[in-house]
């Protein structure tokens, strides 16, 4: 067990975001941090702690414009940086970065979320196709099977840094799994919190020290559930307003899990496990597949 506190060590800069943004950071007490891949229940993640820390009642903000994504370049680091300074609630940030890229403090709430690699690959397609500008193109195409091994041995970014990929998930996985003794580090899983999201919302309130009933858990889950962010995607789509997708509808594509089981070639398949027991221990492989220890 690894017994130092994580350090900020590298710059990343993946699509668009530059991690470089932190050194302008202004951190407080109690900041919390939700941490994970792209498309592994970010928006998710985001609505959970903007229930639970700006409050479950007549609840009608955006949860992307209160948690706002940090390194991403969408806005000027000083306008993020006064949306969180005249924020009077207990401050819960997005970021994709890997902890080896981002400011840690014994004062701060890491809350991980990690989904299935596999899960992780269909619904960046979607995503990606649903993108107003080009993005990701190295795992679009007709041919899923050719665009999986695509994003399993990506192509790189012009600073050497690989795209989103398979590479990128075990990496930022590894970065947060390694300091999971921390008390103040939580590692959820989408597939946990899609076969219990009552226990998962009682974890998460517990993490961050709210009291709530059952009668809150219930209303919490109503909002919170997947059918209820698509019905009203222009509150929960990320930046719905700032003309990013096609469709904000389609941002919460279909929030399945093993959408590949009869999709990608047996092939494919076995590429993937060949590609994840050469990076992680039989446990690690078996917690990020399906979030089982």
């Amino acid at each position: 067990m690894n017994s130092e506190t994580p350090q900020r060590t590298v710059i990343y800069k993946i699509g668009m975001t530059d991690s470089a943004r932190w050194d302008h950071f202004v951190g407080r007490d109690g900041d919390v941090f939700v941490c994970t891949p792209p498309k592994s229940g970010t928006t998710w993640m985001q609505t959970l702690c903007a229930l639970l820390l700006v409050g479950w009642e007549d609840f009608d903000i955006s949860p992307s414009a209160a948690s706002p994504w940090y390194d991403a370049i969408f806005a000027t680091v000083e306008e993020v940086n006064a949306v969180l300074a005249e924020q009077s609630h207990r401050r819960f940030i997005k970021t994709h970065t890997p902890l080896d890229g981002i400011p840690y403090g014994a004062a701060h709430t890491y809350v991980v979320v990690h989904r299935d690699p596999r899960d992780v690959f269909f619904s960046l397609r979607n995503h990606s196709e649903n993108f107003m500008q080009e993005a990701n193109v190295h795992i679009l195409g007709d041919d899923i099977d050719d665009a999986f091994r695509r994003w399993l041995d990506p192509p790189v970014n012009e600073d050497g840094t690989p795209k989103y990929s398979l590479q990128s998930v075990i990496h930022h996985y590894r970065t947060f799994r390694q300091f999971e003794h921390l008390p103040n580090i939580h590692l959820f899983h989408y597939a946990e919190m899609k076969r219990d999201p009552a226990y998962s919302i009682s974890r998460l309130a517990a993490i961050l020290n709210v009291a709530i009933e059952d009668s809150d858990l219930q209303t919490i889950q109503q909002i919170s559930n997947f059918g209820n962010m698509r019905n009203n995607a222009d509150q929960f789509a990320p930046h719905a307003h700032h003309g990013l997708w096609k469709n904000n509808k389609q941002f919460f594509a279909t929030g399945d899990s093993a959408q590949w089981r009869d999709i990608l070639s047996e092939e494919s398949l076995n590429l993937y496990d060949s590609r994840v027991e050469a990076a992680l221990t039989p446990t690690e492989i078996s917690w990020l597949n399906d979030g089982r220890r």
